[in-house]
């Protein structure tokens, strides 16, 4: 079994999560068991009082004796008590963060295709809630399922000794009880993995609605997305309901079992008194022992409800580490000295799902230090090409090369060093500039990062910034401007410096004077390294060494920008749109008319 490999059964899976944490728990039980134990000598010591108050040979000295001794069960019973609490908490804080860690590792491991199919919200309910959901039941349920297992026994065994008989029939509704509890343990488990995808699901939508904050205020959409929220909420209610309707019946019947445990002492017992066969200090250690033989039962009961949460959030995070990345290093990857970086496709053809294609039958080389831009109409093909690059995905046929390898050969993380990428959209994280600056390069100087924002154009605006390179810049960059977080992104390429590069529309969407400013960092960034542009404004390609255009997934045509404009093919008919579409929008400009959008790629 691999690491991955979820363990069979609830049992050898908590074993197994348990890890460096299993002699902690296993203080826990024995201060539990200590606790417990404690229990069984109050009630034979008053039977010893009683005994020596209605049949005589107590004295002062014995009185001081029994006295000393239950002080010293009740120091035991603290101490056992807290020292339970203690161990088994520091173990689920230790499960807890242990697994956090390594769930969150190994979805950093999972390639992209993986999360194309999954909902951000879901991912986090299962890489947080449901380890929250088995840390409460490390914590409370596995010393308590213990000690309602060992504890019982050890009474019931006294009460044997005292009376065979009425031992045997005050225990005889035990076997509903646990006949119940078996009874209803599957049908229980389901219901709660039922709650925890409803969770998943209500989570997601949460996430999505915060994410899409912006969309739902514009559209005027407030009511219709609480709408969609409040059925997921109701809809997460009907399930947790139904799930306690069913998981509190053992509660119940446990309950009830114990009350015809106790009638039966008290009738049979007391008949036994009264003839003379039994000593009232035999009863009283009976009806005392029983409240304490069915309390672990009852609180096993409850704890069957713990017990389902945390095998259902179980099961969710085994079945998560169980998924095996589709892109991962080969067993005999190489990260070779490479001292030319240059890129190339060998007839490669990629398609997202089966049977989809696109990218056909694609071929092209970027030399060592060239810039190749990647122009052609919506949905052709273009970003795909620079997601095979890092190996974000593997074409289903040809190669991809640098440097003389095949990207499959290569270590995975040394080819994704020495890849840099700005794209169109953005992602910054919430902290200062300094830290998503160095984000590639954590170890980076003050100096480092500061000539990496001037090379980017970005020094300027960031020292005017509250707190300069200390800033926080909120989620997503959400307190800059988009030409802000593109230079940013821009001094973040420069300061990994890596002798790959992938630029994916870095200049649509800000004005002249930024695109100005970016293109200057651009025209730095690129220099000596093997770049990929995806162009969207031809004219920021035209020193391109080569331009490649296309349609469907294909290559239609390949050349320099005075080469291709000679020939009056499609990128000729492209420029020439977008310079009539420029020129509209200046007429427009001047006219005070709407401004028209560019048009083309």
């Amino acid at each position: 079994m691999s690491s991955n490999d979820p363990p069979q059964g609830f049992l050898t899976g908590l074993w197994h999560i348990l890890g460096g944490q299993r002699k902690l728990m296993a203080l826990s039980i024995v201060s539990g068991l200590l606790f417990s134990a404690t229990t069984l000598v109050p009630p034979l010591l008053v039977r010893r009082l009683i005994l020596w108050i209605t049949e005589g040979g107590g004295s002062t000295s014995g009185l001081v004796a029994m006295t000393a001794v239950l002080g010293l069960v009740y120091l035991l019973r603290g101490g056992g008590r807290y020292f339970y609490g203690r161990f088994s908490h520091v173990a689920a804080y230790g499960v807890t963060t242990d697994l956090m860690a390594r769930v969150y590792r190994h979805l950093q491991q999972l390639s992209h295709s993986f999360y194309n199919r999954q909902r951000t919200g879901a991912l986090i309910v299962r890489s947080v809630n449901d380890i929250e959901t088995l840390e409460d039941f490390i914590a409370h349920g596995v010393p308590e399922l213990v000690m309602a297992t060992v504890i019982p026994i050890a009474m019931w065994c006294v009460l044997f000794w005292i009376h065979p008989l009425l031992a045997l029939l005050v225990v005889l509704p035990l076997p509903i009880g646990g006949y119940v509890i078996f009874r209803y343990t599957r049908e229980v488990r389901r219901m709660w993995r039922q709650v925890r995808a409803g969770i998943s699901e209500l989570v997601a939508q949460v996430q999505d609605s915060f994410s899409g904050i912006t969309e739902i205020k514009s559209f005027g959409k407030e009511k219709t997305q609480a709408a969609h929220v409040a059925s997921s909420a109701a809809a997460y209610r009907e399930k947790i309901c139904a799930a306690n309707r069913v998981s509190l019946m053992p509660s119940a019947v446990v309950e009830f079992s114990g009350g015809v445990g106790v009638i039966v002492a008290v009738w049979m017992g007391g008949s036994l008194a009264l003839a003379g066969t039994m000593n009232v200090a035999d009863l009283f250690v009976f009806i005392a022992y029983l409240a304490y033989i069915y309390l672990p039962f009852l609180k096993l009961a409850d704890i069957s409800d713990t017990l389902h949460r945390a095998g259902a959030s179980q099961e969710r995070i085994f079945e998560l580490l169980a998924v095996q990345p589709e892109i991962s290093s080969p067993p005999n990857a190489v990260k070779p000295h490479i001292s030319r970086w240059d890129v190339a496709f060998h007839d490669v053809s990629f398609g997202y799902q089966s049977g989809e294609v696109v990218l056909n039958g694609i071929d092209f080389e970027i030399g060592a230090g060239e810039m190749v831009a990647l122009v052609g109409a919506t949905g052709t093909g273009k970003t795909t090409v620079s997601r095979l690059i890092p190996r974000f995905y593997d074409p289903q046929q040809g190669r991809v090369c640098v440097g003389g390898h095949d990207l499959r050969s290569l270590d995975l993380e040394f080819l994704r060093a020495n890849v840099a990428s700005v794209m169109q959209d953005v992602f910054l994280f919430h902290g200062t500039v300094r830290q998503n600056i160095a984000f590639g390069r954590p170890d980076a100087t003050v100096d480092e990062i500061v000539e990496a924002a001037q090379a980017a154009n970005a020094h300027e605006f960031v020292v005017d910034l509250p707190d300069g390179y200390n800033t926080i810049i909120g989620e997503r960059g959400v307190r800059l401007s988009g030409g802000q977080k593109q230079r940013i992104s821009i001094a973040r390429a420069l300061l990994k410096d890596a002798p790959i590069l992938i630029l994916d529309e870095a200049t649509s969407s800000v004005d002249t004077e930024t695109e100005w400013l970016i293109q200057e960092a651009l025209n730095r960034l690129t220099r000596n390294r093997t770049t990929l542009v995806i162009a969207h404004r031809l004219s920021t390609i035209r020193h391109a060494d080569k331009i490649i255009v296309l349609d469907s997934g294909r290559i239609i045509e390949t050349g320099a920008h005075d080469e291709l404009m000679a020939r009056g093919g499609r990128y000729a008919q492209m420029v020439e749109t977008q310079s009539v579409a420029r020129s509209w929008q200046l007429s427009g400009e001047l006219s005070g008319q709407p401004e028209l959008q560019a048009a083309g790629g």
